[in-house]
């Protein structure tokens, strides 16, 4: 297993952007490609290479096929700006991931001539409600969408109503008690159980009938979705 960290430097956001490479150290010839927001989070606070490795030591030959993008928003507010749709450089974002990021990362891969047969997302509150936005843009480019306690709103999820019926594989989590939750930025609640409720309803509307979709006894935190990172895993490596 390896990491690799790199920057792409971005237009749309008119700085660097830090990501790292998560990998096993064999030639594969079929990727598993998963981009996750808040990667450097998901890297320390999810601890993700320790749930990798205990897929690894599960069942190798499948395991090994994963390769993780790790994209870092940088500080807190250059988070928001970026993952709320009130965030100023929200658009910017997207355009970056659809336009930058992702054609390069795929490329390499092609070079090496490695072919993508799974392409997901992973966020955690707002980093889920980023992966949302990215996929509603491009539907069609994206299998699988995993989302641990998405902190989304009325108009992300209204977002949803002019798409046509998609065959995304949807893991969906979120904690009982996350109504209560106060954002640390805007000093508002987000409503986060009640708003994942609705946008489970909207999946459903969309006739997507693959989604697995779990209410827990938690609160926002880390420790949740730390916890809860190795079954989003078994999810993406083993439905498609």
């Amino acid at each position: 297993m390896g990491i690799n960290k790199k920057f792409k430097k971005s237009n749309f956001l008119n700085k660097d952007i830090e990501y790292y490479v998560l990998r096993s150290n064999t030639t594969i010839e079929e990727a598993y490609l998963l981009y996750v927001h808040d990667g450097g989070d998901y890297l320390e606070l999810g601890e993700l290479e320790k749930s990798y490795q205990k897929l690894l030591q599960h069942d190798y030959n499948r395991a090994r096929k994963l390769v993780f993008v790790l994209i870092s928003p940088g500080s807190s507010s250059e988070r928001w700006n970026s993952y709320h749709r009130r965030g100023k450089d929200f658009d910017n974002y997207i355009d970056f991931m659809n336009q930058e990021l992702i054609p390069e990362v795929e490329q390499e891969l092609s070079d090496s001539g490695i072919k993508i047969v799974k392409r997901g997302m992973l966020g955690d509150s707002l980093a889920g409600n980023i992966s949302l936005n990215i996929a509603v843009s491009k539907p069609r480019l994206w299998t699988h969408l995993l989302l641990q306690s998405a902190a989304i709103s009325k108009h992300d999820i209204e977002s949803l109503s002019d798409m046509q019926q998609v065959n995304w594989n949807i893991y969906q989590t979120v904690g009982l008690y996350e109504d209560e939750f106060i954002s640390p930025i805007t000093d508002e609640k987000l409503y986060i159980l009640s708003r994942n409720r609705e946008l489970y309803s909207a999946f459903l509307a969309l006739k997507i009938h693959k989604i697995r979709y779990i209410e827990c006894k938690e609160h926002h935190l880390w420790d949740f979705w730390r916890r809860d990172l190795p079954n989003v895993l078994h999810y993406f490596t083993y439905h498609s």
